[in-house]
């Protein structure tokens, strides 16, 4: 691969806003291989290349040389709708998942379209900021554990594992900021740990079980929540990116 061409792909994705990770994740290759790429030590492949135009919005020609193609005078194509390859339907939405694109249809038949690689860049955010967080909160726990550990001795070692069940309670925290989901809080694991702890400090088991209770009214609750304060849209848009990992694509 030529240097001018390797210039390019730093100018492209320096241009659409991709840090080399970002970039990596949205194709499927690894941060080295852009490196690599843009140091001019190594070519993508044909697959690559085709990714990058269709993620950059150029052809082939112009993200290789630069040079834009001369316009063809064709007559205008009659326009067709897209065709979608994958679709989820469920209580009067309708999502339509593109290579490029998601569009969200409601039960008015307003239809509303987001960038699907915009969509890929926030869940690739949001996974990195749920590492950070639930990472540097497993360390504190640990140290907490052997500090109470060490100081208080074998009382210290008892009562003070309780908190290793808040650490999913952190990586919940993450969803229910980022996406203002309620029910998205690790509620139970929030009570399993309030109600060991009291147990193991105290010594009192009941009637504090009484407790548990409250986890599927947190749910009824938060659900209904979710709901008024939620766009449908983006609720949607998670159900069927899922089940569009889950499924082959048509």
């Amino acid at each position: 691969m030529e240097q001018r061409t390797a210039d390019r792909l730093v100018s492209l994705r320096k241009n659409a806003g991709y840090s080399q990770e970002e970039l990596a994740d949205l194709i499927g290759v690894s941060r080295q291989a852009v490196s690599k790429w843009e140091r001019c030590e190594s070519s993508p492949d044909t697959d690559n290349l085709i990714e990058l135009a269709r993620l950059y919005h150029i052809t082939l020609d112009e993200l290789v040389t630069g040079n834009e193609l001369p316009p063809k005078e064709e007559p205008a194509p009659e326009p067709t709708e897209k065709q979608a390859d994958f679709i989820w339907q469920d209580d009067g939405m309708t999502v339509e998942v593109h290579d490029d694109e998601v569009s969200v249809k409601n039960e008015d038949g307003e239809k509303k379209t987001y960038d699907r690689a915009e969509l890929k860049r926030k869940g690739f955010k949001e996974k990195r900021i749920n590492a950070l967080i639930t990472g540097v909160f497993s360390l504190a726990v640990t140290i907490a554990y052997l500090t109470l550990g060490f100081c208080l001795g074998a009382r210290g070692w008892v009562c003070a594992w309780p908190l290793f069940l808040l650490i999913p309670v952190a990586s919940s925290v993450v969803e229910f900021v980022f996406y203002k989901r309620i029910a998205g809080f690790g509620y139970p694991s929030f009570i399993v740990a309030i109600y060991c702890a009291i147990g193991m400090i105290f010594g009192v088991w009941h009637p504090t079980w009484i407790m548990f209770i409250t986890i599927p009214i947190f749910y009824i609750v938060a659900e209904k929540i979710d709901r008024v304060t939620r766009s449908r849209d983006y609720e949607a848009i998670e159900d069927a990116l899922d089940g569009k990992e889950s499924r082959p694509k048509a």
